[in-house]
Parts: C-alpha cells; structure tokens; sequence
C-alpha cells in the first residue's frame, strides 16, 4: 500500500513529499562507491549517472535489484540494499534526483559526444523515444522517466544491448520491439544524437 501512495505522490512536485534529503545523502554513501560522490558516475558501461535521475524512476530500479527483476549481486551485496527501509530508498532517490552536477562544478557534468551519423540518430529518437524522453532527452520526471542525455553513452549502449538481449526489459512491456531491429551502427547513431543533447555539449 505504501509503495502504491509513493507511486502517486510521485506525481506531485519533489518539494510536496515527505523526503528526507539528508538522510538520503547519508544512506548513499555506499552508492558512492561505484558511483561518485555525488553521483557523477564513470564514462564506462558500468556505473552511470544517478545524479539528476528522476526519483520515481531511481525508487523503480532499486526495487528492481532488490526483487532480482535486475542482477547485480555485487551492487546489492555492496549497497546493502536488502536492509535499507522503503524510507531510505525514496530519501536515496530524492536526494539523487536534486544534485546538480552543474553547479557543484562543471567538469563532472560533461557527457562525451558519441561518434556515429547523428542525423540518422535523431531520426531514430524522434521516431522511436521522443515521446517519452522528450524533444531535449531530459525524460519526465514526474513519471520516473530517466534522462537520457544526462547518461553516459557507453552505458546506454550496453544497456540497449541489454534490452536486445531480453536481459531488461523495457518500457515495462516485455514485448517491447523497440530495439529489435536496431543494429550496431544505428544504436551508435542513436548514441551520438543523445550525446549531443547533453547540457554541457551544446553549442
């Protein structure tokens, strides 16, 4: 029942819920690990961004680990996942959900540009994840939507892969064809526009 509650308050504006910012800061620490101190994350497949992530959409993938809807025993093991409260996790999400990278400092905001043939790319997000990432790949927050230009591009590539692979599924569909046609080459393309969409990659 609780978990149906924060689904609807998390329509709602962040500063309307009962989070605890501070506490969130704290129980992330062990995220900080893999992931930056504040979130940052590594330009590698392996730890993304959390920093700005939408909150509803953090709470979700959490519970995924915790569920083992999504593997990752060294995370789970790591953040100690299993002994966090449903508290924590919505303080952990709406903590990460407010870092701004810009302003702590810019240098851990940059997005690397992704090579490959970004016009082709954008024809395939506008035809493909515009209507849910948005025009500008900032996602929504308010529906736990992640923003895809604020990702590292490796990460996304091994993540589409992922989806491919029927390791993940997405969109909460597992029948889902968004990516099955897609190749190397277009999924580098895709990359390469989501990576110009990036704050710090404007021109």
């Amino acid at each position: 029942m609780k978990r149906l509650l924060l689904t609807l308050l998390l329509t709602f504006p962040l500063a309307a819920q009962a989070v605890d910012l501070e506490n969130g800061q704290k129980q992330a620490r062990s995220c900080a690990l893999c992931h930056g101190h504040y979130g940052q994350g590594t330009p590698g497949p392996a730890s993304p961004r959390l920093a700005g992530t939408p909150a509803g959409y953090m709470v979700k993938q959490i519970e995924a680990y915790i569920n083992e809807e999504r593997i990752n025993p060294r995370m789970v093991i790591t953040s100690s996942l299993h002994s966090i409260s449903e508290q924590d996790i919505d303080d952990i999400a709406a903590y990460y959900e407010s870092v701004n990278l810009e302003k702590i400092n810019p240098v851990l905001n940059r997005i690397p540009e992704w090579p490959g043939d970004a016009t082709r790319g954008r024809e395939l997000y506008e035809g493909d994840c515009k209507s849910c990432h948005r025009k500008n790949g900032m996602g929504k927050s308010r529906k736990g939507i992640p923003a895809l230009a604020l990702q590292y591009p490796r990460y996304l590539f091994r993540q589409i892969k992922m989806f491919q692979w029927d390791k993940r599924i997405h969109d909460d569909d597992p029948e889902d064809e968004t990516f099955d046609e897609l190749t190397d080459r277009d999924i580098e393309a895709l990359l390469a526009y989501v990576s110009s969409l990036a704050p710090s990659n404007k021109k």
